[in-house]
């Protein structure tokens, strides 16, 4: 290897080293700032009660004293890249934390909107900033454990990057991001399937007051625990439209009213689905037919021939749930992607 070009590659591998050392300290010193002069102070101040601090903050203290410790060894791996990687490969399980984060930063941000309509909430947060010279509003902020999360495989596919295959430290490097690729997918689920919750509670309670007001007999029972897709499909032949929600055992057919409650039309236990795909002279259209006691069918009509394939396969994975969250708790899922020291299972 001609030297010019390995030195090349040692001076870049050396600039990704520091640039996860100083982003991260970067980062702790920005949770510092969020944590002793917003949290903090306006806990000490009772400007915010115990509720809305939890919903706005999270359990950023929680990812602030995580990642004080985490900095602190990163430091002491001293530019080593095996001690590095060693950091993330001997942490990876902690980072779950940032789990709890994303799952809350949805409401976070939603709070925020709300106090930023409210002339008291917006002279608070705008003196605050003023008092810290903070240019930046306090969501970008806020922000930063989620974005933090999802960059460090990225940091480490670059050391990866500039460290020789034949050397032991590669496997380290790759075996580390590979660790926090696979965290990041987990987090994303998991924020996923919470927020996929939610909406199956909003559709709970819209039914609820659908079966109170028409006495309708629909019962969302708690297995249907997963939302698979939703949204507006025309009636084959007509200007109509109609709602249309997968869940992972069921196919419910609803209109959705101006108000925003749905109108209950029918529902179809997944089992007793039959899709047929092709319908003549309509190439956008599918049929579905119910197999069970009173039978009927839809004829439903796509915009786009990749719309058509999206609901066709969602449809028939419904017939056989396909998610893998769905079938396994979020330990066993952990377990099954990552090492559990000794330590943890006693």
């Amino acid at each position: 290897m001609d030297d010019n070009y390995r030195n090349s590659i040692i001076n870049k591998k050396n600039l990704v080293i520091t640039e996860i050392l100083e982003t991260e300290e970067s980062y702790v010193n920005h949770l510092k700032e969020i944590v002793e002069e917003y949290l903090e102070y306006w806990k000490h101040k009772e400007i915010l009660s115990k509720e809305h601090c939890n919903q706005l903050f999270g359990n950023i203290t929680e990812i602030y004293e995580f990642s004080r410790i985490f900095l602190n060894e990163l430091a002491l791996a001293n530019n080593s890249v095996p001690q590095i990687a060693h950091c993330f490969l001997n942490n990876h399980l902690k980072f779950i934390i940032y789990s709890t984060y994303c799952i809350n930063f949805q409401n976070s941000d939603a709070m925020i909107s709300k106090m930023m309509q409210s002339r008291l909430s917006i002279n608070i947060i705008y003196q605050r900033q003023k008092e810290l010279g903070h240019r930046l509003p306090l969501g970008s902020y806020l922000v930063l454990p989620v974005q933090r999360i999802l960059r460090y495989h990225l940091l480490l596919k670059k050391l990866a990057a500039y460290t020789s295959y034949n050397e032991t430290d590669h496997s380290l490097v790759v075996k580390a991001h590979d660790k926090m690729v696979i965290l990041a997918k987990v987090i994303d689920e998991t924020k996923n399937k919470y927020e996929k919750e939610g909406r199956i509670k909003d559709i709970r309670l819209m039914i609820k007051h659908l079966n109170l007001k028409d006495k309708t007999n629909v019962d969302i029972s708690n297995n249907c625990f997963e939302l698979h897709a939703e949204g507006d499909l025309m009636i084959a032949g007509t200007k109509k439209k109609l709602h249309v929600i997968i869940l992972n055992n069921m196919l419910l057919i609803v209109k959705e009213q101006k108000c925003g409650l749905l109108e209950y039309k029918t529902h179809i236990k997944s089992r007793n689905i039959t899709v047929i795909e092709h319908v003549k002279g309509n190439p956008l259209s599918f049929r579905l037919v119910s197999n069970a006691g009173s039978k009927h069918s839809f004829t439903l009509q796509a915009t786009l021939a990749e719309e058509k394939i999206f609901w066709i396969k969602m449809l028939n994975n419904i017939k056989n749930d396909t998610s893998e969250l769905s079938n396994i708790s979020f330990t066993e899922l952990m377990a099954k992607y990552f090492y559990i020291p000794q330590l943890f299972n006693n």
